[in-house]
Formats: structure tokens, C-alpha cells, sequence
């Protein structure tokens, strides 16, 4: 009895160069393979070595070999699997180095992902995740020369902490730390760890020297990590994600007031 591949999800759902293959292959690729934790029926760390080796080739492979099943010598084939499902078995391979049986697994029409095709999905969802940059400045009409302006991004210092997101139909958690250049327009700028606030929170502060018109500006620059089905952390691939807004600053000069 040949196995059937009709319950497989085609080659091209598993990502970046992955091809069908003849005898007991089922499919091989390369690149990071995310296994989802109900299909897995092996160790812990064989999914976890799946996942973490980028640079590897891996290998699915039919749990019988073909003469097993012509024999039916391997009832086993369906073990643990439910009726939609075949079980499988799950090889990876560093360069230069023999294949490694990682352990079984279950498949069907769910597709699995590569570790490219999962980051790139992460980095959409968490670009639409960040928290809106309101940037602002305090007086609002204008500052005064040689006295600290108060800025803020509002946004959170702490960053985004552990957002829960449905990717590619996995369950990822995401982390973000950001911080922030500001260009004051003055021809001086600033790296910030801090969101600043409204007085009397002086936590971000700029003081002018030059009365007059003047634009500052701030960038939000953010770096991710993520667990996919607690496999992880992973680093967002990728740049930094960033988020940019200007600001008008009218600066005067202050003048004296004499009261008698």
C-alpha cells in the first residue's frame, strides 16, 4: 500500500525552498521549521531544535518505510494521530554534519511554517501592534530661550510586554523595547530610554538657545522578540521597526516685567 499524500498540505505552504521528494521523503526544505505543539508527539527539545536552526535542511519522512506498508508490517502509521492525520517522522541536518531524527509528528492539511515565512508574518502584525506616537511640548504656544521645554512621545517606556497575537494560525507572544531619537532642530539631537510627560514631569527636556521658529522631530525605533507556540525567543527579523512625527517649536526671547 502506497501512502496517500491527499491529507498533506502542499509543498509550497511550507515556506522557502521546499520540494516534494521521492521514496520515504514526504517533503525537505531548509530554514527554521515551526512544528504547532498539537501536531508534535516527540521531546520537547526535537521540536525546539526544528525551530531554532535557521541554517539547517530538514527532512519529513513517512513513519513506514514503503516496503512496511506494502507488508503492513507498521501499525504504527496512525498512532496518536487523529483520523484527518498521518504520523510522520521529523529529521534535521547542520551542514556537513549526518541527519538527526528528531522525533514523530502528526500531519495534515494544517500547513507548518518555516521561521522566514512565520518572522515576516511577526513583523507585519507587530508593525500594526505599536502604540500610536503622539508626540508634544510643553508651554504649547511657545517656549522661552534659555528655559527647559517639556517633550513627550506618549508612548509607554515599557514597550509592548508579552501582547498575545494570532499569526499564520500560531500563537505568538511578542515583546518590543523602543527608544527614541530626538532631532531638536537646533542642530543637536538626542537618544531617550525615557517616553518624557506633561509638567511637572521634567524626565525629557531641551533648552534653546535661539529665539525663532524651529521644527524638532522624533523617532520611535523598536526592536522585537517573540515565542511561537513556546518555541523562542526569536529575534524580529529584520531593521528595527520605526515611527516618525515632527513638531512646530516657536521659540521667544523672555522679557522682564517691571511691577511696582
Amino acid at each position: 500500500m502506497l501512502l496517500s499524500l491527499s491529507l498533506l498540505p502542499s509543498s509550497a505552504s511550507f515556506g522557502v525552498d521546499v520540494h516534494g521528494d521521492d521514496g520515504k521523503d514526504l517533503y525537505i526544505g531548509t530554514g527554521g521549521l515551526v512544528i504547532p505543539s498539537s501536531d508534535w508527539k516527540g521531546d520537547e527539545g526535537g521540536r525546539q531544535s526544528a525551530a531554532a536552526c535557521e541554517g539547517c535542511t530538514w527532512r519529513v519522512t513517512s513513519y513506514c518505510t514503503h516496503l512496511e506498508y506494502d507488508s503492513g508490517s507498521c501499525p504504527g502509521s496512525h498512532v496518536g494521530c487523529p483520523v484527518d492525520q498521518l504520523r510522520v517522522r521529523v529529521w534535521l541536518q547542520q551542514a556537513g554534519e549526518p541527519w538527526q531524527y528528531l522525533g514523530p509528528a502528526c500531519i495534515g492539511d494544517r500547513p507548518w511554517h518555516t521561521r522566514t515565512d512565520l518572522g515576516s508574518a511577526v513583523r507585519d502584525r507587530a508593525e500594526q501592534s505599536l502604540p500610536a506616537l503622539r508626540a508634544g511640548v510643553q508651554p504649547p504656544d511657545s517656549v522661552l530661550v534659555g528655559l527647559p521645554a517639556v517633550f513627550r512621545t506618549g508612548q509607554p517606556a515599557s514597550g509592548i510586554v508579552d501582547a498575545d497575537l494570532s499569526v499564520l494560525g500560531l500563537s505568538v507572544r511578542l515583546d518590543a523595547r523602543v527608544r527614541w531619537l530626538w532631532s531638536w532642530g537646533d542642530g543637536s539631537t538626542e537618544w531617550s530610554s525615557s517616553p518624557g510627560g506633561v509638567w511637572p514631569d521634567m524626565t525629557l527636556t531641551h533648552t534653546y538657545r535661539n529665539a525663532g521658529a524651529t521644527s524638532a522631530s522624533v523617532v520611535s525605533v523598536w526592536r522585537g522578540e517573540y515565542l511561537v507556540e513556546g518555541l523562542g525567543p526569536f529575534v524580529v527579523p529584520g531593521d528595527p521597526l520605526t515611527q516618525t512625527q515632527g513638531l512646530s517649536v516657536e521659540v521667544r526671547e523672555a522679557h522682564a516685567l517691571l511691577v511696582r
